[in-house]
């Protein structure tokens, strides 16, 4: 009877937490992982190298068509915007090619996160690094070139300023180090070769890679590891850059047609110039920009608010000038004076990915650079981060340009400044002096637009 309660006993009883545990792996084991993509798409060649290295299964969507598939109401469902790649899996879905590489790394623990809490913080940072500071610029650089985004020559020379600051960065780096953390290849590795691939492959020929010899020598080693190769296939470096591609006009033929007598035609009227940027059509200011930002970089440490500031205000010489040059003041019916605060500062809640939000920002500001000054204070309010600046704008408003080609300028809400009014004035001078304490808080970072 003993025996037959505790037969009875052993068939109902739950299952231990380690054995709930390998259930709950066998069935992930089993599952299938599908991912929307179309052929040579750099992005989904993250969660696909990430997966040999792990051991996992992802199936490619057959018949997949940009443009037409990733645009069909079921689609839409796993991926609002309609982005690829979109991984599929027996719980959900997922979008965001950084987001898949993640869950894929996670699936099985064969140290793509490394082993230790500070392995997975430097893991992270890189991946943030390498997607803000080298991704984005990258983009903007190659994409135009394709035929993908309207082509405009002063934001691809941002574009390869600003790569040339990121390659160098990472370049340093690598001089002491074989891969990005640790001693072996990570998410982080396989996260910034294929951000690096379509430069590799398109624009970084052998002069623009000569002063980056350790980014070359790493995206190399990396791509020929067994891992990357099986998704990548072979890979050849680019030798030549490729250029803007203009589509030839199709030539009209004439159609031979009976002479008419010549008439005088009426002279056209002249066409006005359109001026390259709208800011170009204000009004003259007597303010020039370009004394002020001298002014604000040579201005002594010892007495930076006095000359700073002070001559902000109400002019004066520019320090250092070799040529008496000075600076009229602040021209109010010239420019303007916002305050800028972000507006999802509950999100800020890592310091370093703070900064590379700010970094970003001010990255994709950079081709109006020429009409534009500002200061961005990273604070301290226990465990947030909040952001807030200053800006210097020419013209009433926030310029059109800025508007229609910044999209961070959304993530703030701006506030034109009274600069007559005392506490204005004292907060416009507390961020330019980049006090110890602004707005009551901790100031532990900035960084300054000139």
């Amino acid at each position: 009877e003993t025996a037959r309660e505790a037969s009875s006993f052993e068939g109902t009883r739950e299952n231990t937490p380690r054995e709930r545990e390998r259930e709950k792996r066998e069935k992930r084991d089993k599952m299938t992982l599908t991912l929307f993509s179309f052929n040579g798409d750099k992005n989904a060649y993250k969660a696909l190298v990430a997966a040999k290295y792990n051991g996992v299964d992802i199936e490619l969507s057959k018949n997949f068509e940009l443009g037409v598939s990733n645009k069909k109401p079921e689609f839409l469902k796993m991926s609002p915007t309609g982005k690829v790649p979109v991984l599929k899996t027996g719980e959900g879905a997922i979008f965001e090619s950084n987001a898949i590489a993640r869950y894929v790394a996670r699936i099985t623990d064969k140290g793509l996160y490394g082993t230790t809490a500070l392995d997975l913080g430097s893991i992270e940072q890189w991946i943030d690094f390498c997607t803000n500071e080298i991704d984005a610029p990258l983009l903007s650089w190659v994409l135009p070139l394709q035929g993908v985004w309207p082509y405009n020559k002063a934001k691809e020379d941002a574009a390869k300023e600003a790569l040339k600051k990121s390659l160098t960065v990472l370049n340093d780096h690598l001089k002491k180090n074989t891969f990005l953390v640790a001693d072996r290849i990570t998410l982080a590795d396989i996260i910034c070769v294929c951000n690096l691939f379509e430069g590799m492959k398109s624009v970084f020929d052998d002069n623009f890679r000569k002063p980056y010899p350790c980014v070359e020598r790493y995206f190399v080693t990396c791509v020929n590891q067994p891992q990357f190769k099986a998704v990548v296939g072979s890979f050849t470096l680019c030798k030549t850059a490729i250029k803007l591609q203009k589509a030839a006009k199709p030539k009209k033929e004439k159609k031979e047609q009976p002479k008419k007598k010549e008439q005088p035609k009426p002279a056209a009227p002249k066409k006005e110039a359109k001026p390259k940027n709208p800011l170009d059509a204000l009004p003259p200011s007597k303010m020039v920009m370009d004394a002020w930002k001298r002014l604000y970089s040579c201005a002594p440490a010892n007495d930076f608010k006095n000359v700073a500031c002070g001559r902000f205000w109400n002019g004066g010489a520019v320090p250092k000038s070799t040529s008496g040059e000075v600076f009229s003041g602040f021209d109010p019916e010239g420019y303007s004076l916002w305050f800028c605060d972000y507006k999802y500062n509950d999100e800020n809640t890592v310091n370093f990915m703070v900064m590379n939000k700010v970094g970003g920002f001010l990255q994709r500001m950079e081709p109006h650079r020429k009409h534009c000054f500002g200061v961005m204070c990273i604070l301290q309010k226990e465990k947030i981060f909040p952001i807030v600046g200053v800006w210097v704008f020419r013209g009433q408003e926030i310029p059109p340009n800025v508007l229609a080609e910044c999209g961070d300028i959304e993530l703030y809400n701006w506030t034109k400044c009274d600069y007559k009014d005392p506490k204005v004035k004292e907060r416009i001078e507390d961020m330019f002096c980049q006090v110890d304490v602004v707005d009551g808080l901790d100031h532990i970072d900035c960084k300054v637009f000139k």
